[in-house]
């Protein structure tokens, strides 16, 4: 007789032993690393044009007064750290992203002819059009990107893509 038929439930499967230690290495690290990443903002704050000290900053960000310290602090200093971080998490997801796409540790926007083709849009937009500013190329910026991006997925096979079609296609396009 089974343990279906007798009715009691089967059991349960067997924890791996390693499992748990990993588990909490892994959030040990998570948390090592979320430590570092506040003491190098704080830093990044603190220090600039102008070194501040850690206890002006923690009182600008928590206690603002509105004093020249507060106001250089908080208009300058934390939006610039704030857009430091939120840049590195971006191209950190790109790059996941990009790799997961291509089943391809090595994949970069380098190695696809990404930065290539961006940079050929900027450059053209510039001699062809006149675009001056910023804003514009960074919309050129990521118009060539894109192009090329299309273009290496269809010459690397588009659904039959592997990963080293993809390298090669790129490297024909960067070329």
């Amino acid at each position: 007789m089974t343990a279906v038929e007798s009715g009691t439930p089967p059991a349960p499967a067997p924890v791996v032993r390693g499992t748990r230690r990993r588990a909490a290495q892994r959030a040990a690290g998570l948390l090592v690393s979320a430590g570092v990443l506040a003491l190098v903002a704080a830093a990044s704050i603190a220090f600039g044009a102008k070194s501040v000290p850690l206890g002006d900053v923690w009182h600008a960000l928590f206690a603002y007064s509105g004093t020249g310290t507060d106001v250089v602090i908080r208009e300058l200093q934390l939006p610039r750290t704030i857009l430091g971080l939120l840049c590195g998490a971006a191209l950190g997801l790109a790059g996941a992203v990009m790799q997961a796409l291509t089943r391809n540790p090595l994949a970069d926007p380098g190695l696809l002819g990404i930065n290539a083709g961006a940079a050929a849009a900027v450059v053209t937009a510039i001699s062809l059009i006149g675009v001056d500013s910023l804003a514009g190329y960074v919309w050129f910026a990521f118009l060539g990107a894109a192009a090329v991006g299309v273009l290496v997925y269809a010459l690397g096979g588009s659904r039959a893509a592997t990963p080293v079609r993809l390298a090669l296609a790129g490297t024909a396009v960067r070329r």
